[in-house]
C-alpha cells in the first residue's frame, strides 16, 4: 500500500486542470471511478476532463448519461491535453493497459498520479496512491471525496456504486467486508439505485450475446478432476452469432458457476490476432502471478494479460501455465 493522505489532498488542492484516464476495455470500476473522481473535483471548482484511449463500450454508456467521457478514438488529440496540470490514472498501474493514452502519460511523466487497487505495476509514474486491500478503485475514490468533504450526489454515487458492486462480483467476493456494505448503503442513500444499475448491467443482453454465451460454455473444458476450467472465444464465434466485441466481457465469470471450479481462464481472440486472457481463482492459486508470466497482472482472485498469436500457441502456453500453477498449489497443500 502507498497511502499518503496528506500528500494526496495537498496535490489535488494545488492543481486546477485535470485529465482523468483509465485502462483500455474499461469496466465499471474504471468508468465509475473516473466519473466519481470527476464529480468530486468539479465540486471543488476544478477544470476536469475524462479522456480514455477507447470509446466507452456500448453496453456501459448508461453510466455516463451526460457524455463526459471523451476518447482519443473519437477525435481528442494528445496536444489537446497539453494544458492539464495533472493526469490522474485510475484503476491501473501499467503503461501497457493505457493503450494510446500511454504516450500522453509518458509526455506528462512528472504530472501523473496513479489511484489504484491492483498489485501489479510498472514505472508509470512517481506519484502513487494505492491501496491493494481495497475492494475496488471506486472505494478509494469514495474515501477521497469523504476526506475532501464533498457531498455525495446521485451523479457521484451512481457510478461509484456501479464500480464497487461489479468489482466485488455483486458483493460476493472475499474482498467484501462489513464496511463495503456500509459504503454501498451511503451511496444508495445519496441516490444510487441498485435495481436500475442491476438492470443496466445484467438485463440488457442481446440475443447474439446469449448465443455467444452458449457457444462459449459449450466449448469449455475441465481438467484436474473438474477443478480447472478453460474456455475460448474465436473471432469466427463472434462473427457467426453476430455479437459485438463487448459481448465477451464477463464470460470467464460464468464458468465459475460450474460446481467444483477453483481456477478458470478464458482466451478471447482479438481482431488483430492477439489473445486477451483472463484468469479467475477461488482458491490459493494467485491469478496476478499467473498473468504476470505473460506480462499482465491484476489481483490474486482476478487478473489478465494479452498474448501474441497464433491462437493455438497461446492456448498451449496458458494451459501449461495453469497446469503448473495447479501442481504448485497441490504441493503447497
Amino acid at each position: 500500500m502507498r497511502l499518503d493522505w496528506a500528500r494526496l489532498l495537498d496535490l489535488l488542492a494545488s492543481r486546477e486542470r485535470f485529465v482523468l484516464t483509465s485502462h483500455v476495455r474499461p469496466d465499471c470500476d474504471a468508468l465509475g471511478s473516473e466519473l466519481g473522481m470527476a464529480g468530486i473535483l468539479a465540486a471543488l471548482g476544478k477544470d476536469v476532463r475524462i479522456v480514455n484511449a477507447q470509446a466507452t463500450p456500448p453496453g456501459l454508456r448508461w453510466i455516463d448519461p451526460a457524455g463526459r467521457i471523451e476518447s482519443l478514438a473519437a477525435g481528442v488529440k494528445p496536444a489537446d491535453l497539453a494544458d492539464r496540470d495533472l493526469l490522474v490514472v485510475l484503476d491501473t498501474s501499467a503503461f501497457m493497459q493505457l493503450g494510446a493514452m500511454a504516450d500522453v502519460a509518458k509526455r506528462m511523466r512528472d504530472r501523473v498520479l496513479v489511484v489504484d487497487h491492483h498489485v501489479s505495476e510498472d514505472d508509470l509514474c512517481d506519484l502513487w496512491f494505492k491501496d491493494t486491500s481495497a475492494e475496488a478503485t471506486a472505494r478509494i475514490v469514495y474515501e477521497i471525496g469523504l476526506r475532501l468533504r464533498v457531498p455525495l450526489t446521485p451523479a457521484i454515487a451512481t457510478p461509484l456504486y456501479a464500480g464497487l458492486s461489479t468489482d466485488t462480483g455483486g458483493f460476493r467476493f472475499p474482498s467484501v467486508s462489513g464496511e463495503t456494505f456500509r459504503i454501498a448503503a451511503r451511496l444508495v442513500d445519496a441516490g444510487a439505485s441498485p435495481p436500475a444499475i442491476y438492470r443496466e448491467l445484467f438485463e440488457q443482453d442481446s440475443l447474439a450475446r446469449l448465443h455467444l454465451v452458449g457457444r462459449t460454455l459449450a466449448g469449455a473444458r475441465t481438467s484436474h478432476d473438474g477443478r480447472v476450467i478453460l474456455s475460448c472465444v474465436r473471432q469466427r464465434d463472434i462473427k457467426e452469432v453476430g455479437a459485438l466485441p463487448a459481448d465477451t466481457e464477463d464470460l470467464v465469470n460464468l464458468t465459475l458457476a460450474v460446481k467444483g471450479t477453483e481456477l478458470a481462464a478464458i482466451l478471447i481472440e482479438q481482431p488483430d490476432g492477439r489473445i486477451k486472457t483472463s484468469f479467475r481463482s477461488r482458491g490459493p492459486v494467485d491469478c496476478s502471478a499467473l498473468a504476470g508470466r505473460f506480462g499482465g497482472g491484476g489481483h490474486k482472485a482476478a487478473a489478465g494479460a494479452i498474448l501474441d498469436g497464433p491462437f493455438e500457441t497461446a492456448h498451449e502456453r496458458v494451459t501449461a501455465a495453469m497446469d503448473k500453477a495447479w501442481a504448485a498449489r497441490m504441493v503447497a497443500a
